[in-house]
């Protein structure tokens, strides 16, 4: 994905784009590598200027075009996509840092420099040694910075220096100035200079201090902007790729159609939305609290930064040798990949502050002032209820799972259900028909009220849709309020032994017979069957038909003569899912879904049918093997944070594309593919977080039982992940659907 949400930032995206086909093809690129290295700006610089991109986030009155920083992102994240030399970043994200600095002379005078062209450099606090001596006119400054992108070549550079009192303090240094010298670095990079500065008594007055800087905020603003530029590189990369696989042939058909090269491309994919997604998201927390600023900026470092140069690997080793070698792009790539993670810092420094297990979560909330909601007294209207099933309680465990309190019934269930806010993206008069705007509204005032549990549907979140949709005006008066006041329980009956991820091979049969239909046949897999009053069943009614076509979707009565239920045992030792045996069960004609044959079509609805609800793998907690790991006695705390800092950063990154998803619904557009890059990353976070749970368990995971919280949810683990489908059928519906590599 592009970092861009809006229109205008698609046009600057777009724009870029454009300008980098024209003016700064990598061809060029290449015949200027000595010189790129030494500094010398690039053929384009004077023509980048004069279209403003450099500075479209810096103010209108010292020459800026007046944007934000989301818009700088956006022009930084085309410019990676066509890996533009030169120092546009480094320059970008100076002009940044002095614009959120004080308006003092300095900071004025070295926005306007930027907005005239000349190019710049930040040198981060950590990345510098700089002491700051106090003269008669102002300051000494002595010591050493670097190595720094852009350092050779900048007019200007932005650095901080500390007092003997331990002050820090922020300079604007012409980078030409008496006492200054930076020294030319032989580049990872090959489109860019790095070196290092030597400051040896340089004196400068108090008109040279930019006021104002926060070094955190900084390297918030340095962290974000780099990461924008990680995700048009793995952009460039994942398109790169798939126009490869589809024209590259071997053994007679194109590779793409080969499917350990789809899953690596489906893979490749995800890691290239998350790390956009999570760089979208740093730069946008800039204008939240410093805490929100660093817990986004620590999540960027390590999704969009740190795993950058091993993803383009693995794009390079679906070229196979012609990626390797020095003609095709992608060794560029690679080496600029190479020398922004280096640029962030260790992943580990980042994954230990952001590990700390008290400190605050990502707050994703969704500011909704501007937002039309539709109804003026929505809120109020919402309030009301809360507040008045509040006061009321519920007096029965819950059918579908009795240990669980989402699923409890009584009278404040009820009362949520009749003012249909148990799923209130349903139509009335079963929901509130709400938009994602008013989705958000409830998700709100729910997280006001802690102590009053939201109703959960469990499986019926899939099932009820679908009776509402395509089911008789009886079964939907029949099914709907029941089921949403959790009177009435469900099961799923859809997998077969031997019709798991290829669905549509069941062999279940339902013959027609007076008044009804026989089903004969065995279901596997199924949750709560025990438990359950009714079943959705597919079973086939035409034998004869293609496999797709004669299928029936029907309800079931769980308590029909003929149906047995037998427990099946995972290797958790729990029996979580059943076998269900269906012996010439009779199921009415007014139980059939639709018509006899277009069962297939409801399945893939009910399958489709994801929680609408707002936020659904924003909310989701990963960390309770670790949080309670760091508060173990044994166990090693650094260990621990560094863990869980990997997993925040994982986790915060498949919130904030949940996020862009939901703005862009705010914003009229449907659902893109957030569901199905959530799921995959969402298996891929659950399997990594029971690994280190493991690993920093030791050999007290040797020791089993209820007392051993790590090892139980290690082997329950499989459940999350199966479960719904495996992780490969999402990978091939990415690769198939979402990149268009060929089917076999």
């Amino acid at each position: 994905m592009v970092l861009a949400l809006t229109d205008e930032q698609l046009q600057i995206t777009d724009a870029v784009r454009g300008f980098a086909a024209r003016h700064a093809p990598l061809v060029q690129s290449r015949s200027q590598f000595d010189a790129l290295a030494a500094g010398v700006r690039p053929q384009f610089w004077a023509e980048l200027v004069a279209q403003g991109w450099h500075a479209v986030h810096l103010p209108e009155d010292v020459g800026g075009h007046g944007g934000n920083l989301l818009d700088a992102a956006c022009v930084i994240d085309a410019s990676g996509h066509a890996l533009l030399a030169g120092p546009l970043l480094p320059t970008v994200i100076t002009g940044a840092v002095a614009a959120a600095a004080d308006r003092c002379p300095a900071a004025l005078r070295l926005l306007r420099s930027i907005a005239d062209g000349d190019p710049a450099v930040t040198v981060l606090p950590d990345d510098a040694q700089l002491q700051a001596t106090p003269t008669d006119s102002g300051w000494a400054l002595s010591g050493a910075a670097g190595p720094a992108i852009g350092l050779p070549g900048a007019a200007h550079i932005l650095i901080s220096a500390r007092t003997a009192d331990g002050e820090q303090l922020w300079f604007a240094l012409p980078a030409d100035d008496t006492g200054v010298r930076v020294v030319t670095e032989t580049p990872t990079d090959l489109t860019r200079a790095v070196g290092t500065l030597h400051v040896d008594r340089l004196d400068v007055t108090d008109a040279d201090v930019v006021n104002g800087v926060d070094s955190v905020g900084a390297q918030c603003i340095t962290i974000g902007l780099m990461a924008a530029e990680a995700a048009g590189i793995l952009r460039w990369c994942v398109e790169s790729v798939v126009a490869y696989l589809k024209v590259r042939e071997q053994f007679g058909r194109p590779i793409g159609s080969f499917q350990a090269l789809q899953h690596k491309a489906a893979l490749l994919y995800v890691g290239s939305e998350l790390a956009a997604a999570s760089a979208w998201d740093a730069v946008r927390a800039m204008t939240q609290t410093p805490a929100q600023q660093q817990i986004a900026a620590a999540g960027t470092a390590i999704v969009a930064l740190s795993r950058l140069p091993e993803l383009v690997v693995d794009a390079m080793t679906m070229f196979g040798a012609i990626g390797y070698t020095w003609d095709h792009d992608l060794h560029l790539y690679w080496k600029r990949a190479i020398a922004l993670a280096a640029a962030a810092g260790p992943a580990a420094d980042w994954a230990r502050r952001l590990g700390d297990p008290t400190g605050p979560a990502r707050d994703f909330a969704i500011d909704l002032s501007g937002v039309d909601i539709g109804e003026p007294d929505f809120r109020a209207r919402i309030e009301g209820a809360l507040d008045a099933a509040a006061a009321l309680h519920n007096d029965s465990p819950g059918r579908q799972n009795p240990d669980y309190p989402e699923f409890s019934t009584g009278p404040q269930r009820t009362a949520l259900a009749d003012a249909g806010l148990v799923a209130p993206h349903f139509a009335r008069p079963w929901g509130l028909a709400a938009s994602p705007a008013q989705q958000l509204i409830i998700d709100e005032e729910f997280d006001k009220r802690p102590f009053l549990i939201r109703p959960s549907l469990g499986i019926a979140e899939w099932i009820l849709p679908t009776i509402l949709a395509a089911g008789t005006a009886e079964q939907r008066d029949r099914f709907a309020v029941p089921t949403l006041r959790g009177e009435t329980c469900w099961c799923q009956l859809f997998s077969e032994p031997g019709a798991g991820s290829d669905l549509a091979s069941l062999a279940t049969r339902a013959t027609k017979v007076a008044g009804g239909w026989l089903i004969q046949g065995q279901k596997v897999w199924t949750s709560s069957a025990q438990l359950a009053d009714w079943g959705a069943l597919l079973a086939r009614t035409d034998p004869d038909a293609p496999k797709h076509k004669g299928i029936g979707y029907f309800l079931v009565d769980m308590k029909s003569p003929g149906i047995e239920i037998r427990p099946l045992r995972t290797a958790s030792g729990d029996a979580h899912f059943n076998e269900v045996f269906f012996d010439h069960v009779f199921v009415p004609d007014d139980m059939l879904v639709g018509e006899p044959t277009a069962g297939w079509s409801h399945a893939l609805a009910t399958m489709a049918n994801e929680r609408v609800a707002i936020g659904a793998y924003v909310k989701l907690d990963k960390e309770r093997e670790l949080r309670a790991l760091a508060e173990a006695p044994r166990t090693d705390r650094g260990d621990v944070t560094r863990a869980l800092g990997e997993i925040r950063a994982s986790s915060n990154a498949i919130g904030a594309l949940a996020i862009r998803d939901t703005l862009g619904r705010l914003a009229g557009h449907g659902p893109g593919p957030a569901s199905s890059i959530g799921k995959v990353a969402t298996a891929l976070l659950t399997r990594r977080v029971t690994a280190a749970a493991l690993e920093l368990t030791g050999r007290a995971a040797m020791v089993g039982g209820p007392g051993q919280p790590a090892v139980q949810q290690s082997l329950f683990m499989p459940a999350e992940v199966i479960g719904g489908g495996t992780m490969e059928i999402q990978l091939n519906i990415i690769a198939t659907m979402i990149l268009g590599l060929p089917r076999r």
